[in-house]
């Protein structure tokens, strides 16, 4: 499988594992995730859980990977990576594609982008 998830802590990591997935959890970066929920958008514990959605992919890219990061809310009803790697698709020259926000706030500006979902093809420019 091409499939690895990321645990923010040691439970869900037992838990995916006994799932049978292949996971990562390094303590170091991911040890002092808050086990709380947001209470809104953008505060503290939201923020970490953000950072921790990148830190995950840049790790990878590091490594040499292309990388398609989505949440666990989010269904493919076709696999996507065909579309990424179609080099005749006029958009195959992106390095990074994201689901756009829809916040268009100045705070955001100018990109608005969503960590939801996005896909970033590593090379000299991502890593």
């Amino acid at each position: 499988s091409n499939i690895l998830l990321f645990a923010t802590d040691e439970e869900t990591q037992q838990l995916a594992e006994g799932l049978g997935l292949t996971t990562f959890f390094d303590e170091q970066n991911f040890g002092k995730m808050p086990k709380n929920a947001a209470r809104q958008y953008a505060d503290k514990v939201f923020m970490q859980m953000m950072a921790a959605k990148v830190y995950c992919v840049q790790m990878l890219s590091m490594l040499g990977y292309d990388v398609l990061f989505q949440d666990v809310d989010v269904v493919w009803y076709k696999n996507p990576l065909p579309w990424f790697h179609d080099e005749t698709n006029p958009h195959y020259h992106f390095d990074m594609y994201f689901q756009d926000d829809g916040n268009h706030a100045l705070f955001y500006a100018p990109y608005s982008a969503n960590t939801g979902f996005y896909y970033v093809r590593n090379n000299a420019d991502s890593s």
